[in-house]
């Protein structure tokens, strides 16, 4: 009896395993090269090779649109004496739900931002933008701000404080001033946010 037990014990175990590695397998892995497309469209021109994943990121859709949300240097005094700066961008797809928000650092050499001036005008005046830290955050973390929620019935307006820095256009998380309620809403303005029921 003992012995049939530990056999179906056994049996259930490998088959949860083999369960569990087909649902891994079912998300699309992004790659460099699409952060890497998303970040010339941006306007700075970089090639795969100067984008490092720091982990594997898997999406619902094989070629989502991907949003930047944050840029900072990794770090300012080492950007100062290297030619080749780190940068900490964080990005995540545009449509929620699609993959979760990760980070990628991304190597510029010195003549990256220069080359793009020569060559692109407007595009590139938005790279040397995008190059400074917070040069695109529109809202910044702790920023206290109005969240506006209206479905043509009904318009409220709640205040929040911003957790996380913010692009115009792009959704973050705030919180009540208590901290007891987490919204997920699009910045507007620096003090203006939009979010639906």
């Amino acid at each position: 009896m003992t012995v049939r037990w530990i056999a179906a014990g056994l049996m259930a175990v490998t088959s949860l395993t083999g369960w569990g590695e087909i649902h891994a397998q079912r998300g699309f892995a992004l790659t460099a090269h699409q952060v890497a497309r998303t970040l010339s469209n941006s306007g700075i021109q970089i090639s795969e090779e100067q984008v490092s994943l720091l982990a594997r990121v898997v999406a619902t859709d094989p070629d989502p649109a991907l949003d930047i949300l944050s840029v900072e240097p990794l770090d300012v005094q080492l950007a100062a004496k290297y030619p080749e700066a780190r940068t900490r961008v964080k990005m995540a797809c545009h449509q929620p739900g699609t993959c979760l928000p990760f980070f990628v650092v991304v190597r510029f050499s010195e003549g990256t931002a220069e080359r793009g001036a020569s060559a692109s005008g407007s595009a590139a005046a938005f790279g040397s933008e995008f190059l400074k830290p917070g040069g695109l955050i529109t809202m910044r973390a702790g920023t206290r701000a109005t969240m506006v929620m209206d479905d043509g019935r009904s318009h409220i307006q709640v205040a929040v404080i911003s957790l996380e820095n913010g692009i115009t256009g792009h959704k973050i998380r705030v919180a009540s001033p208590d901290h007891k309620q987490i919204y997920v809403a699009e910045v507007l303005g620096a003090n203006l946010l939009k979010r639906s029921f």
